[in-house]
C-alpha cells in the first residue's frame, strides 16, 4: 500500500476542491443561462434525429408561452406531438435540410394567432451535425403593417390602373419616371411610351412655353400649379387636358418629383361652348323684345316729323332731332348685332369706359320697362385692359339681366355700374343692385350649373361668366343680403 506524505495529501485535496469549484461554477453558468433562455423574448429550441425522428432537447422563451404551450409540451418531443399535422409536414422538409447541413434554414409561419419569424441551423462537429439549433421571434406587428400596406397598395394600383385621369411622375429635368395605365386608353400611347423622355413633343405647339414656365414655377415656388393644355392623341388629333402639377419634396424641403394628374376635358368644353352659345341666344332673343320698344320710340318721333315735313312744315332744328334719333337706333342695333354674333376668344386692348357705355346702351330698354334706372360711375382715367370685350360684355349684361330681375316690383329698382383700379395692377367692376337679395345657402351654390336663384332659372349664365372670368386670370365674387340687395365685385388683371 501506497503511502502518502503530507505534502502530497495536501495536493490531491486541493485539486479536489479545484474540481468542486469548476463543476459549481458550471453548474451556477448553465442555470444562468436556462434563465436568460427563458426570459428571451423569443424562442430558442434544439432537436436531433433519434431513431429517425426529430426530437427536440430544448426549448424556451417567452414565446413559448404566448404560444399556449410550455417546455414540457415540446422537449422530448417531434414535431407531430404539439403541432396541427398539416403545419408538421412542411416543417418536418425545413427541419430535414438543416439536419442534412444547410446552413442558416429560415421560414415564416403562423401559431394560434402569432406570427413568427425562424431560423434553424446546424451544429456540426468533425464533420458531422449532432444537434440544430432554431430561434424564433415575434413578427406579428411587421404582418399587420405589411398586410396594411398590401392592401392600401392594391387599392391605390386598383385606382391607378382604372381611373381615366392621367397620373404622371417627373424628376427635376422633367423626365418621365411614372406613368399610368390610363395613358394608353386616353391618349392611345402605352406607359412605357413615355418612361425616360419629356412629353413636350406631345403637347401643342401655342402651349409649350405655359408649360415649360409652369414646371420651372413649380420648381421654385413649391406650390401646386394647375393649368389647360393640349395634348396629342395617338389617332384622334388634340385632346383638352385639366391639368395639375404638385411638387413632392424630399427630406431637405426641395422638389424631388413633379406628380402629374391631367383629367381630358375636351368634350366637357365642347359642351360649354354649346351651352354658352345657348345662353347667349336666349339672353339675345329676351332683350330683343327691350330693344324693340326702345327703337320704336325713336322711330315714332321720325314719323311724326317727316308728317310735318309732308305738311310743308321746315325747321332745321327738327333735321337735328331726326338725326339723333337715327344715331340713337344705329347704336342699338349694332350693340345688339355684336352681342348675337358669334365670335372666337381674341384678347385685345379694351377701353372699359367704352365697354360700360354699350352695356347701358344695350340695358336702357329692358331697364325702362322694369322701372330700373342705370347709374353709370366709371373711372375715366382707367388704362386699357387685355380682355375679349364681347365676353366681358356677355358677363356684364347677365349680371344685369339678373340685377333688373330682381328689382322689387314695389319700388323703384336701382342698377349701378362702376368700375376703378386697386392696388395699381387691378381691375375692380362692381354691379351693384337694391333688388330682393341672396339668402346665404343661395349664395354658396352660385355658379353651378342648373342651379339658379330664379324660379325658372337654369344656372348656365352664372356658370359661364365664372369660366369667362376664370379664362381671363380674373375673380368673380357676390356679396348680398335679402331685401337689401346685391353686390357683384369682378376683377382683372390690368
Amino acid at each position: 500500500m501506497k503511502q502518502y506524505t503530507i505534502t502530497e495529501k495536501a495536493k490531491d485535496i486541493s485539486l479536489l476542491d479545484e474540481e468542486l469549484c469548476s463543476d459549481e461554477l458550471v453548474s451556477i453558468d448553465r442555470k444562468e443561462l436556462n434563465e436568460t433562455i427563458r426570459l428571451h423574448q423569443g424562442m430558442i429550441f434544439k432537436f436531433k434525429e433519434i431513431a429517425g425522428q426529430f426530437i427536440h432537447t430544448l426549448c424556451d422563451g417567452e414565446l413559448v408561452y404566448r404560444f399556449g404551450l410550455t417546455p414540457s409540451h415540446v422537449v422530448g418531443k417531434q414535431l407531430i406531438g404539439f403541432l396541427p399535422e398539416q403545419i408538421t409536414k412542411r416543417k418536418h422538409l425545413l427541419y430535414e435540410r438543416a439536419w442534412n447541413g444547410e446552413d442558416h434554414v429560415t421560414y415564416e409561419a403562423e401559431l394560434n394567432g402569432i406570427h413568427y419569424f425562424a431560423a434553424l441551423r446546424p451544429v456540426i462537429r468533425n464533420g458531422e451535425v449532432i444537434e440544430v439549433i432554431g430561434s424564433c421571434m415575434d413578427i406579428t406587428d411587421r404582418k399587420k403593417v405589411e398586410k396594411a400596406l398590401l392592401e392600401s397598395e392594391n387599392k391605390y394600383r386598383l385606382i391607378a390602373e382604372n381611373m381615366t385621369d392621367l397620373i404622371i411622375l417627373f424628376d427635376r429635368q422633367g423626365k418621365c419616371i411614372y406613368a399610368s395605365p390610363s395613358h394608353e386608353t386616353v391618349l392611345g400611347y402605352p406607359p412605357e411610351y413615355f418612361l425616360s423622355q419629356n412629353t413636350l413633343h406631345l403637347i401643342h405647339p401655342n402651349d409649350i412655353s405655359l408649360i415649360i414656365n409652369g414646371f420651372e414655377e413649380v420648381n421654385n415656388t413649391k406650390i401646386p400649379l394647375r393649368v389647360e393644355f393640349r395634348l396629342l392623341h395617338a389617332e384622334h388629333g388634340w385632346k383638352l387636358f385639366d391639368c395639375t402639377a404638385t411638387p413632392v419634396l424630399d427630406d431637405d424641403g426641395e422638389v424631388e418629383h413633379i406628380m402629374v394628374v391631367a383629367k381630358d376635358i375636351t368634350e366637357k368644353r365642347r359642351a360649354e361652348e354649346l351651352l354658352w352659345k345657348s345662353e347667349k341666344l336666349s339672353l339675345v332673343g329676351e332683350l330683343a323684345a327691350g330693344v324693340a320698344h326702345e327703337i320704336r320710340n325713336p322711330l315714332t318721333s321720325i314719323k311724326g316729323f317727316i308728317q310735318l315735313f309732308q305738311q310743308g312744315v321746315r325747321n332745321e332744328e327738327y333735321f337735328d332731332v331726326v338725326l339723333s334719333e337715327f344715331n340713337r337706333i344705329e347704336d342699338i342695333i349694332k350693340e345688339f348685332l355684336s352681342l348675337a354674333k358669334p365670335q372666337e376668344i381674341q384678347l385685345k386692348s379694351v377701353s372699359i369706359p367704352s365697354l360700360l357705355k354699350e352695356i347701358d346702351t344695350l340695358m336702357k330698354p329692358e331697364a325702362y320697362l322694369k322701372n330700373v334706372e342705370i347709374i353709370i360711375d366709371c373711372d375715366v382715367s382707367i388704362p386699357l385692359v387685355m380682355c375679349d370685350a364681347n365676353q366681358i360684355k356677355q358677363v356684364l349684361l347677365n349680371l344685369c339681366k339678373n340685377s333688373i330681375e330682381a328689382t322689387d316690383g314695389y319700388k323703384r329698382g336701382l342698377l349701378k355700374i362702376s368700375a376703378h383700379i386697386e392696388d395699381k395692377n387691378q381691375l375692380c367692376i362692381q354691379v351693384i343692385d337694391n333688388g330682393i337679395g341672396i339668402s346665404e345657402e343661395r349664395l354658396k351654390r352660385l355658379g353651378e350649373p342648373f342651379y339658379s336663384n330664379k324660379e325658372k332659372g337654369t344656372g348656365l349664365g352664372l356658370m359661364l361668366c365664372f369660366r369667362i372670368i376664370k379664362e381671363h386670370k380674373g375673380t368673380i365674387t357676390f356679396d348680398s343680403k335679402e331685401n337689401l340687395g346685391t353686390t357683384v365685385k369682378i376683377r382683372l388683371p390690368v
